[in-house]
């Protein structure tokens, strides 16, 4: 992808974007657009080389000045006759070049990034919702969606990427947003792709043991998440989990103005639980003097956690807890993400992209606080998890639920068998679990088994679609397959249904 800067000028001196910059070969360098990629290279580019986990962008410094690169952003000279411009991060050179030439919109707006292991997607969705209750105009970048307004809706890149975000945070700007909201994994603070973001507020949610984080080991883990504050404005604050145990020790480290939240620990801003079941939960919000009661349609511990962080940040902003509360209660559900799925049967269903031990953990603790009968658990293979990280996972859901059924998050021919024995070794009775490689058959099967009063949780796809089928290829997702088999086997609803209704929800159109 090329960035160009948006107005007719010759380029901004690369000294003004890069000021530490050292320049060989030529006494100033005009940059107009400058690309990552040396295969989309165009007439005009500055070619940043970036330094990828896998591919080394100096390599292929050459091919770029074929395709017509003025210049080259290296971290070493090269045997090259453009003018080369050495710094000593070409990813933290690239995104701070991608945002000066979008305008540096993260400046123009109020931008908030949220971060963590858990809880970042949901956290960001209801700061978006108690900003726009608030009658603000707030664009979002999530892992589900990205919006402009309340109207346009766009699906997210699958990884955070310099062009991208000023792209994004730009096409806010130009719809007359006042506040971003962003989502932030970590490994795209690991590798420099929120360079060129100034942020206003920070939000860490948490940091869990995580064994397939990617980072290597816990420090790095923990080293990426801290990466976030260095992207604090000056007077910028930082919203932190003081529940969280390794979010805790860092308070510490800490230098900037901080806000802690908490259940447990004494904090700016408490929650308090006061009634749960299986369809919402009942909780306060209390900062300093002033309290609100809301209800929530999600349920669990680490909501209230995600409710406490977005009202931190609107309370920073200004907001009255009233307002903060209304938004908050907007949110029915967010798809994907501990989504309850109601059909009139007489056991609860929920659905969650769960695919860690740590976020399994969580949706099976949070259904053992409301469920009196059996906790039935579809857990899911994944491509990318590691041994270890699966392993966790079949001790997770042996200990936390009555029943486990492994299956895949692909409907594909199953070729080997290895993945889910790897799930298995977590178990110290393997032979307790139900094995169904077909998703379909799966998730049809613990339906079938659930008896009234008890819940299914049916992880790792959450809103991501897992198959195509028919002549017109639908997407079809685990609320679809749960919906379909719930509508045909439901006896309550299959006594008032009319005829339309049952050609709606036929499970025979999934198979």
């Amino acid at each position: 992808m090329t960035t160009q800067l948006s107005s007719e000028m010759a380029g901004i001196p690369v000294e003004k974007i890069l000021p530490s910059a050292k320049l060989i070969g030529a006494s100033s360098v005009f940059v107009s657009s400058c690309c990552g990629h040396w295969q989309d290279v165009q007439p005009g580019d500055v070619f940043v080389a970036v330094v990828g986990p896998e591919i080394d962008g100096h390599q292929f410094a050459c091919e770029a000045i074929e395709r017509g690169a003025v210049a080259i952003v290296t971290e070493r000279l090269l045997a090259i006759d453009k003018p080369q411009v050495l710094v000593h991060d070409t990813r933290k050179a690239y995104g701070e070049i991608c945002h000066c030439l979008a305008g540096a919109p993260s400046q123009r707006l109020t931008t908030i990034g949220v971060s963590g292991t858990d809880g970042k997607t949901v956290t960001a969705h209801l700061i978006q919702s108690i900003l726009r209750t608030d009658r603000r105009s707030a664009g979002l970048i999530s892992s589900i969606e990205v919006s402009a307004d309340a109207k346009e809706h766009s699906l997210p890149n699958r990884n955070i990427n310099p062009p991208a975000i000023a792209e994004q945070l730009s096409s806010m700007v130009l719809s007359a947003c006042n506040h971003a909201v962003v989502e932030i994994p970590s490994m795209a603070l690991a590798n420099r792709s929120l360079s060129g973001v100034a942020l206003d507020i920070a939000v860490l949610t948490n940091i869990r043991r995580d064994p397939d984080n990617g980072h290597g080991n816990s420090k790095n883990y923990s080293r990426a998440f801290l990466r976030l504050l260095d992207h604090l404005n000056v007077g910028g604050l930082a919203i932190v989990n003081a529940d969280d145990p390794k979010t805790h020790f860092l308070l510490d480290k800490i230098v900037r103005p901080t806000l802690t939240i908490g259940i447990k620990q004494d904090a700016n801003v408490v929650g308090k639980v006061l009634q749960r079941s299986n369809s919402d939960q009942v909780f306060t919000i209390t900062a300093g003097n002033a309290s609100v009661v809301l209800r929530t349609a999600m349920i669990g511990d680490q909501h209230v956690y995600n409710c406490l962080a977005a009202a931190a940040v609107g309370l920073t902003l200004g907001i009255s807890l009233q307002t903060i509360a209304k938004g908050i209660e907007t949110v029915g559900h967010i798809p994907g993400r501990m989504q309850r799925i109601e059909c009139g049967q007489s056991f609860g269903v929920w659905i969650d992209s769960a695919t860690s031990a740590t976020q399994l953990a969580n949706g099976l603790r949070a259904l053992r606080q409301v469920t009196k009968g059996k906790i039935w658990c579809v857990c899911s293979v994944e491509d990318g998890q590691s041994k270890l990280q699966r392993r966790m996972m079949g001790e997770v859901v042996e200990r936390a639920s009555g029943k486990a059924v492994i299956t895949r998050t692909s409907v594909e021919p199953m070729a080997d068998y290895e993945p889910i024995h790897q799930i298995l070794d977590g178990f110290e009775h393997p032979d307790s679990a139900e094995v169904i490689p077909n998703r379909f058959k799966a998730i049809e099967w613990v339906l079938s088994q659930a008896c009234p009063g008890d819940a299914v949780l049916i992880s790792g796809c959450g809103e991501r679609p897992f198959a195509l089928v028919g002549e017109n290829q639908w997407t079809i997702a685990d609320s679809d397959v749960c919906q379909a088999w719930l509508y045909d086997h439901c006896s309550m609803l299959e006594a008032s249904s009319t005829q339309q209704n049952q050609a709606i929800y036929d499970i025979e159109n999934y198979r």
